[in-house]
């Protein structure tokens, strides 16, 4: 499940604030081809926030009839290969994914921008955040939009018709055909490619930390997407549907929208404004979800 909430508490970030303009900063690549942060970008963040809030108010609580009911291609194996094989071990996976959620959609924002904010100052701060923002905002809102219309039967779901069960035990709530895609693996990997993106383009941490990072985001993806289907939430194409999703928009705005293209010469940051607002990962009532918090 992904809504949208308002966070009302502003932190104020302190330690960035006194590193606005730090004395002297790390050597940080950047290609004089590449742009920053622009009206694109505050546009399409919009555009992915209204909708989402728009998805949670009309299509969160409504129950879609199922449109794809069953298994296709390696579905099947891929299931009876990983499921758990209690109900214990199929419950057991949930909380893990959901930690794994919290921190890879999380990193990007709460962990690189204020640390580029103190390395390199506001406006890197600046650049990143947008990439962040529109990524996940857009991510977030297809992948809301895809299940609702896609309308897939989950596997426990799946089975329970298949055995004759009755409807109202087997279509138990809104979620019961949200399966493709997978939101939790849309959303870690987003995050992951913006992670892996951010880090061999622009070198934020250094040799070898950013390569160190990268493949740090990569495992933790991929255990999100193993513990998925251990938990019997999906469907082995619903994870390879949310992965497609997921490097689409976390490789697509950071890299097709900003950076991209070689130069000879230098340039510097320009000023940006010393806000930001960001979506984050929230925990809200059955599941999480994407709230806004800013960072003065």
């Amino acid at each position: 499940m992904l809504c949208l909430a308002i966070l009302c508490a502003l932190s104020t970030v302190s330690w960035a604030a006194r590193a606005d303009e730090p004395p002297s900063r790390p050597p940080l690549r950047w290609d004089p081809a590449w742009t920053h942060a622009s009206a694109w970008d505050y546009s399409l963040t919009g555009i992915g926030l209204g909708t989402l809030g728009l998805e949670t108010l009309l299509l969160q609580n409504r129950s879609e009839t199922p449109r794809w009911i069953g298994p296709i291609l390696f579905d099947t194996a891929v299931r009876n290969a990983l499921r758990g094989s209690t109900e214990s071990a199929r419950n057991n996976a949930v909380l893990p994914s959901w930690v794994l959620w919290f921190a890879l959609v999380g990193y990007p924002l709460v962990v690189d921008v204020p640390h580029a904010w103190v390395r390199y100052g506001k406006d890197v701060a600046w650049d990143l955040f947008w990439q962040d923002a529109t990524a996940l905002s857009l991510s977030g809102a297809v992948d809301f939009a895809l299940r609702d219309s896609v309308a897939r039967l989950r596997p426990w779901n799946t089975d329970c018709l298949n055995q004759g069960g009755a409807d109202a035990t087997c279509l138990n709530g809104p979620e019961a055909t949200r399966s493709f895609p997978s939101g939790h693996v849309s959303e870690t990997s987003t995050a992951t490619a913006l992670i892996c993106t951010q880090h061999l383009q622009m070198h934020l941490y250094g040799t070898p930390w950013d390569g160190v990072t990268c493949t740090s985001a990569i495992v933790a993806d991929v255990a999100t997407a193993y513990l998925r289907v251990v938990a019997d939430d999906h469907w082995a194409t619903d994870i390879l549907g949310g992965a497609v999703l997921g490097v689409a928009f976390g490789w697509g705005v950071p890299y097709v929208m900003h950076l991209h293209g070689h130069a000879t010469a230098g340039r510097t940051y320009a000023e940006s404004p010393s806000i930001l607002i960001a979506p984050v990962p929230i925990a809200v009532s059955h599941g999480g979800g994407l709230g806004v918090a800013a960072m003065f």
